[in-house]
């Protein structure tokens, strides 16, 4: 039974099929007040170092303005294939209100400085912390998702966020020991 339809391990037919295939990565401008924390050579660098299993069947990855505020979104994927990196409001962010302690938590682990007060919530971020967030909390837990859709084809479950979300802390972790 060799030459079964999908049953060479992912990353084997990864490399086999990506080989030569560029990720198109577009830029648009974001409006004043706000920034991409993550440049197109950042995310370049960051899809050649995950290597073929990040780009397979990525067609592209667009980093954008956010379509409206309802507070923070770091992106999305949209299938086939496309990863959205939202633009990000320069620093320090206000959040109204109190974070949860998840979200605060989170935060903090990515390098974020979280001040909580009875009506408000200050998120401080120092050197390159607001990018490797949005690099991995972002673009690597979109790909996490982007890997499911390749290897798990059913309907998005809420086990996909914790899939997508360990797949991203494994990134974290690889990225961290190079």
């Amino acid at each position: 039974m060799s030459r079964t339809l999908r049953t060479d391990p992912y990353p084997l037919r990864a490399a086999r099929r990506s080989a030569g295939h560029r990720v198109e990565i577009r830029v648009c401008r974001p409006r004043p007040g706000f920034h991409h924390p993550a440049s197109a050579a950042d995310v370049a660098r960051l899809l050649e170092f995950f290597g073929p299993t990040a780009r397979y069947g990525l067609r592209r990855v667009e980093l954008r303005q956010q379509a409206a505020t309802t507070g923070i979104a770091l992106g999305g994927y949209v299938p086939p294939g496309v990863v959205v990196l939202l633009e990000q409001p320069d620093p320090p962010w206000f959040v109204a209100g109190r974070l949860s302690d998840g979200a605060a938590e989170r935060l903090r682990r990515a390098g974020a400085r979280v001040t909580a007060t009875w009506s408000t919530t200050r998120v401080d971020w120092d050197g390159p912390a607001l990018r490797d967030f949005v690099l991995f909390d972002g673009l690597m837990h979109e790909i996490g998702h982007h890997l499911l859709d390749h290897t798990d084809r059913r309907m998005r479950t809420a086990d996909h966020e914790r899939r997508a979300d360990a797949h991203a802390v494994r990134c974290r972790q690889r990225w961290a020991a190079r």
